[in-house]
């Protein structure tokens, strides 16, 4: 195998496992404080230390000129992947389990690799195309059941996280583009975090008012504050560096399958450490959900 695909799939292995973990740890977290205070705190943690990597780089006589020369669209890609994403992100698992994200986040790879077709001109196939609508069906199924058990705050909740997704895809593929262009993928990823800061602060001032927010902070237990720098520095600042980087020698399609693997991390966690239960749906919902990633993918593991 090529040395810098092995290197790829190593760190998207890696991302996943960083990135499995952190769905219940955003659900335990949100158990001492709420979504927007625990973002800008999360992003104020992660700027201070992307300000520190562009000081040292500016220090070394780095000019940016790739950063620069594509600001617009590397703006555009901090805003969708911090503040947009991440933000509808927290408020939809605020209100609903991490076992329905574990299936409706399924859709991510699908949605990237229909994006893919769309920008980057991926081939996707007539077998690929039914296994994306058998994926879709069983997503829809798990979402909608809460209707059946009267849970609208769930239901509210699966719906908020669809709407995440298309929200991270977008984000996804403008990065592979930016990559293309040359940009680093940490000059990329450490200013998606000073974005987001300066875009959720001024937000959570003028919703809980600047002494309520640090008071908020002062009195939190450690132990949310460590689900917080979690987030901060491990799913934030390098978990996103690294799933740049990993996409440089890989398609984009090829990718986000790693995504797949994030169940392995989740599921475990999220039954035994939040002591949430298997549903009916979630069982059937999975089984259906596997079928299409079957007929999805059979053909292409056998042109292979």
């Amino acid at each position: 195998m090529n040395p810098r695909r092995l290197r790829a799939y190593l760190i998207l292995i890696s991302v996943a496992a960083i990135w499995g973990a952190a769905g219940p740890i955003i659900k335990y977290t949100l158990g001492g404080i709420d979504p927007l205070p625990f973002l800008t705190y999360r992003f104020a943690i992660s700027s201070i230390f992307s300000m520190a990597f562009f000081a040292f780089k500016l220090n070394k006589g780095k000019k940016f000129r790739q950063l620069k020369a594509n600001f617009p669209l590397v703006l555009l890609y901090g805003f969708l992947a911090a503040p947009v994403a991440l933000g509808i992100l927290f408020t939809g698992l605020d209100k609903t389990t991490v076992l329905d994200l574990t299936l409706i986040g399924v859709i991510s790879p699908i949605v990237v690799t229909v994006g893919g077709v769309l920008f980057f001109r991926d081939r996707i196939t007539h077998r690929e195309r039914l296994g994306i609508a058998i994926v879709l069906l069983g997503v829809v199924i798990n979402s909608i059941y809460p209707i059946f058990k009267s849970e609208g705050v769930r239901l509210t909740g699966n719906l908020i996280l669809i709407l995440y997704l298309f929200a991270d895809t977008s984000s996804i593929l403008i990065a592979k583009r930016i990559v293309q262009k040359k940009v680093k993928s940490a000059n990329l990823t450490n200013l998606a975090f000073i974005i987001g800061f300066l875009t959720l602060a001024p937000i959570t001032i003028i919703s809980y008012g600047g002494q309520d927010f640090i008071n908020t902070l002062i009195t939190l237990p450690l132990k949310y504050h460590l689900g917080v720098w979690y987030m901060a520095l491990i799913s934030g600042n390098l978990a996103y560096y690294l799933y740049v980087r990993g996409q440089r020698s890989i398609e984009v399609s090829e990718a986000v399958l790693f995504n797949y693997l994030q169940p392995l991390f989740i599921i475990p966690l999220a039954v035994f450490w939040l002591k949430e239960t298997i549903s009916v749906s979630f069982i059937l919902g999975a089984a259906i959900i596997a079928m299409g990633l079957f007929v999805a993918q059979h053909k292409k593991s056998q042109a292979k």
